[in-house]
């Protein structure tokens, strides 16, 4: 699907203007249509970043911007109930912003009158509904929710190994659970391993968006990531490349830099007092090396030879692994104590010899 996009007119560039008053206007207006789910989905996440890191927008501003979204909101609603939770977390996101003639409270209200949060097959998704009523004071029936998401949450061995879905919503769990960060949650110990096994993951994958979302939901479950995966994200972050859209924005690396730039303010950057020009703008992140299958090649064709002690593993993999490769092994090695326990599982030592 192609999607056409307004370049800016170059004879006639406003000068560059300071997020997140510029966010708020880029998403709404240059990206896509208001008719286009992928507008539902990258408003909703630009206007959950500005809330939850305590941006203020100017208020004519976010009127002028936003105003037919607010009074548009409840007929969409009604016509498109199967996005009732974009609609209800961008309406609760605006209000939070400072958007007047908006009742967003009576839009979730509504979403739970009409039954919609019973149709999601996925408990992440009811997690998510439950948190929109939890917000306005609604009282939902938890019926074991919580302790399902975190006993997925807490199977350490499952983000030992790459599964990218899994880990994500691993992060979304610690999202929910947390409401973004605003309050602490009970048992999250076994979420707190099972994230910095995730993390190691997405460290060896040099993957800079699904460990910006990792540190963020470290520091949601009141951990602190290692400064080296901090470092790295705010590295990328200050690396990525903003500029004037010259195709489909469909593509683009925009959720990398919104992750990035979330997890380099809970750190205490301040990543969005960046000016950005005006007019459709495109994201483009670094492309980092990855590491993760050169190591687990390297492991399987050690077969029988595989340790699940590290120390023993490095010896064996120094050859094995090309420079930049086992520069990033090592480094994960170093971030953390969990990555002994996380290699244990990662080399797969009970699999040697295993034929399907």
């Amino acid at each position: 699907m192609s999607n056409i996009l307004t370049l800016p007119d170059m004879r006639r560039r406003r000068a560059p203007a300071a997020a997140p008053g510029r966010l708020v206007e880029l998403f709404a207006l240059h990206r896509h249509g208001p008719g286009d789910v992928r507008w539902l989905k990258e408003n909703a996440e630009i206007l959950r970043l500005l809330v939850a890191t305590g941006q203020a927008v100017e208020p004519e501003a976010l009127h002028r911007i936003h105003a037919a979204t607010a009074r548009d909101l409840a007929t969409r609603l009604t016509f498109f109930p199967q996005y009732y939770r974009f609609f209800l977390s961008i309406a609760q996101d605006l209000q939070a912003l400072g958007l007047t003639g908006l009742d967003a409270g009576a839009l979730v209200a509504r979403a739970y009158a009409d039954g919609l949060p019973e149709a999601e097959m996925s408990d992440l998704q009811r997690a998510e509904a439950r948190l929109f009523g939890q917000r306005i004071g609604m009282a939902s029936g938890d019926d074991g929710l919580t302790d399902r998401l975190l006993r997925f949450a807490g199977r350490s061995a499952t983000f030992a190994l790459p599964n990218k879905k899994a880990a994500y919503e691993l992060t979304h769990i610690a999202f929910y659970l947390s409401d973004y960060g605003r309050h602490a949650f009970e048992n999250a110990a076994g979420l707190t391993e099972s994230l910095e096994y995730a993390g190691l993951i997405a460290w060896l994958e040099q993957n800079t968006d699904l460990l910006a979302e990792i540190c963020l939901a470290l520091r949601f479950c009141g951990a602190t990531p290692p400064a080296v995966w901090d470092q790295g994200v705010a590295a990328d972050l200050a690396q990525v490349h903003i500029g004037p859209a010259d195709g489909a924005a469909a593509g683009d690396d925009y959720h990398c830099w919104l992750m990035a730039a979330w997890s380099a303010s809970a750190a205490g950057g301040r990543p969005l007092d960046r000016l950005l020009p005006g007019g459709a703008l495109a994201f483009a992140a670094p492309r980092r090396t990855s590491a993760l299958h050169e190591l687990s090649a390297a492991l399987m064709d050690l077969d029988a030879a595989r340790s699940a002690d590290w120390s023993v593993m490095r010896r064996r993999l120094a050859g094995r692994l090309s420079a930049p490769a086992l520069d990033i092994v090592d480094s994960a090695a170093a971030s953390t104590p969990a990555f002994q326990p996380f290699f244990a599982r990662f080399a797969r030592v009970d699999r040697k010899g295993f034929a399907a």
